[in-house]
């Protein structure tokens, strides 16, 4: 008579004893997350990546291949890490085309702020900004923030068993805590490249690319003629070609850079000294005078007694004629032009 109680009895156990486990295994991730979130301070940012009064921890990338993006979209890049293994990003366009061909990976050594943390028992998520230009007072104008996600994965149950050092082991793979306190401001490492400075494809050579001082470029590739303005982001260089209205991006070094296609453009001539002589006239400047409104008259007598640097490719002369420049001050051009 009794045994169908006992049966009862032992479901019930059971039942209490699955669910005080459960709620010990949150009670302990709980606990987990609180002492984390208390070694990863986290840092307030505004929409354009600057610090919103005192920035939190300072985190030291371990590994390389942590892709982000510019700041800028809003968005993170998403990448993915389980215990002994290697960042692997994603695939998927977070942010769109536009972002996903200005991502570049985050360098072992590279620092960065922690701008949010999420802990679940399956994973724990750290969203970080790089530090270049946390500070806007101290960083380069051309210096943009870039921010990722990454997902760090447990096995099934192991956050609830395991111990805060255990499970900083794991962390400590990818990110490590500055041993010292953080600057109140982080100065970025500047780009080597002097500008301006001229390259020459080393596949092809009559192909060349032109930095200008103004963070304009000109470049001529395959018999076209592109203009536009790029900016630094460390050793990363970013093309916005206003004809495609699309960005390209390549890494700089010393003497060269590598463009997006693996080719390789060696630096051909730079200024290491004074700045360009301003007195030399070049062709955005007949530009300007006949925007103002100057006859060509003058214009050409500008040109006569100046030092002239004018482009005179194809791309270039359709370029001026579009712009308004007549054929009697484009004549005078062809016979100074380089």
């Amino acid at each position: 008579m009794n045994k169908p109680w006992s049966c009862v009895a032992l479901v019930l156990v059971l039942t209490l004893s699955a669910t005080l486990s459960r709620l010990q295994g949150q009670e302990q991730i709980q606990n987990v997350a609180q002492q984390l979130r208390t070694q990863y301070r986290l840092t307030r940012v505004a929409a354009d990546g600057t610090t919103v009064g005192k920035a939190g921890t300072v985190l030291v990338l371990q590994q390389d291949g942590l892709t982000a993006i510019p700041a800028s979209y809003g968005k993170y890049w998403y990448s993915n890490f389980k215990d002994g293994g290697r960042i692997k990003g994603s695939t998927v366009q977070h942010g769109g085309t536009d972002a996903a061909s200005e991502r570049r990976p985050l360098q072992m050594g590279e620092k960065v702020y922690v701008l949010n943390l999420e802990i679940n028992q399956a994973e724990m998520v750290f969203c970080v900004q790089s530090c270049g230009a946390c500070d806007v007072s101290a960083a380069d104008p051309s210096e943009v923030p870039y921010r990722a996600r990454l997902a760090i994965g447990f096995p099934k149950g192991y956050l609830a068993v395991s111990t805060l050092k255990q499970i900083e082991g794991t962390i400590g793979q990818v990110f490590a805590i500055e041993s010292a306190a953080p600057p109140p401001v982080y100065v970025p490492a500047k780009a080597p490249q002097i500008f301006p400075a001229t390259y020459v494809n080393g596949q092809a050579q009559t192909d060349q690319l032109r930095l200008n001082t103004d963070h304009s470029f000109w470049l001529q590739e395959a018999g076209q003629t592109y203009h536009g303005t790029f900016v630094v982001n460390g050793n990363t260089l970013v093309l916005s070609i206003s004809e495609t209205n699309a960005k390209t991006t390549a890494t700089l070094s010393d003497n060269k850079l590598t463009d997006s296609s693996g080719q390789t453009w060696v630096l051909q001539e730079r200024s290491v000294g004074n700045p360009p002589d301003a007195t030399v006239l070049q062709n955005d400047d007949v530009i300007k005078m006949a925007k103002a409104g100057l006859d060509d008259s003058i214009i050409i007598s500008k040109i006569s007694s100046s030092k002239c640097q004018f482009d005179t490719s194809a791309g270039e002369l359709i370029r001026l004629k579009e712009s308004g420049i007549g054929a009697a001050v484009l004549k005078e051009m062809l016979s100074r032009g380089k």
